[in-house]
């Protein structure tokens, strides 16, 4: 007796629905939404099952589930975002205004013409440590100093440049 498509195919990738559903559920991380995706798994295995070859029947069942998936993210994801842009509140304009911008730039040149004071050690310190950001021991092994010399010059450099230097002063 032969058997019908939809036997042939429930008899051949009825034993990986498991294995649809744990890739799914791996994959969207919620229970609900991976039982929805191996369904549609299933379903779409099942229309295209008539142009199936039959050869490796976990692995085409695995891509197809995979592929779903990446729809259900995808869609998931272009909804998440439309809705978060429908509910955005307007942003206020945060950039500074003409005066602060002048603030700040008229600071950060009497930082620098308060660096440029100090020795060219000091500067290098300084630039080593808030610039690149290293720490003690990178500095050590970039100058060739032991940690301990670089603590306290690298004190002495920040002291000297309090000393040039006023944030506060307009």
């Amino acid at each position: 007796m032969k058997q019908t498509l939809a036997e042939r195919f429930t008899t051949e990738c009825q034993p990986y629905a498991s294995m649809v559903y744990r890739h799914c559920l791996h994959m969207l991380k919620r229970p609900e939404e991976a039982e929805d995706a191996a369904q549609e798994s299933m379903l779409r295995a099942f229309r295209s099952y008539e142009r199936y070859r039959g050869d490796g029947t976990a692995t085409w069942l695995y891509r197809i589930a995979h592929n779903t998936c990446l729809d259900v993210l995808k869609s998931s994801r272009v909804k998440k975002e439309s809705l978060l842009a429908e509910n955005a509140p307007e942003t206020p304009d945060v950039s500074p205004n003409p005066e602060e911008m002048y603030i700040a730039r008229s600071r950060q040149e009497a930082l620098w013409a308060a660096v440029s004071e100090l020795s060219i050690e000091q500067q290098t310190l300084l630039n080593l440590f808030y610039g690149d950001g290293m720490s003690y021991q990178e500095m050590a092994a970039a100058t060739g100093l032991a940690e301990g010399t670089i603590k306290s010059r690298l004190s002495r450099a920040k002291d000297a440049l309090r000393g040039r230097w006023n944030p506060d002063e307009k």
